[in-house]
């Protein structure tokens, strides 16, 4: 065996060594360092008539929606997947939570009408497929300003919960719960 073949065999040795005992290196750094996106929530508003309003929104993150400017009831609708003017949407979503029907801010201050537990994305895809519909219904006279934000931004942490509607209960109602 020739110099020449000695050094490129012992070259290549050399190599194999380096490359077993850098790869368990390299495994311990995927596992230390944590890959993740920033918390996003994208939206898009659908003014369907005076008083109906639907939210197509996708996030990688727990999101809020948030009505500004409005103290009346406000009925909500979640709706997974669907068609929105001839296109399909949350085909890769998930259900972020549950939603109450109907709301009612105390005050035209930033109210929470809806807090999810977790991201729309279910599967990696695109926005549209990612994404749930949220229809708003609200007294056609009144113009609320409708924001959905991560937890993390400003106007979730200055936001307040709007309560649930209250529910008029009938007297026969009445008389069983007490009975």
């Amino acid at each position: 065996m020739g110099i020449k073949k000695k050094i490129i065999l012992g070259w290549l040795g050399f190599e194999a060594l380096t490359l077993m005992l850098a790869l368990p290196a390299l495994g311990q750094i995927t596992h230390r360092v944590k890959f993740e996106a920033l918390p996003r929530a994208a939206h898009v508003l659908n003014e369907i008539s005076p008083g109906e309003s639907e939210l197509l929104i996708a996030s990688n993150a727990p999101f809020m929606v948030i009505s500004q400017g409005v103290s009346d009831e406000m009925k909500l609708d979640l709706q997974v997947n669907g068609y929105v003017n001839g296109v399909a949407f949350g085909k890769n979503a998930q259900n972020p939570g549950p939603i109450a029907s109907c709301k009612k801010p105390e005050t035209k201050t930033p109210a929470i009408l809806y807090l999810s537990v977790r991201k729309t994305a279910a599967n990696r895809g695109q926005v549209i497929d990612q994404a749930v519909k949220i229809t708003i219904r609200h007294d056609p006279k009144t113009k609320p300003k409708f924001s959905v934000v991560t937890l993390d931004q400003k106007l979730a942490k200055i936001a307040k919960p709007a309560p649930n509607c209250s529910i008029k209960i009938s007297s026969a109602q009445s008389f069983f719960q007490k009975h």
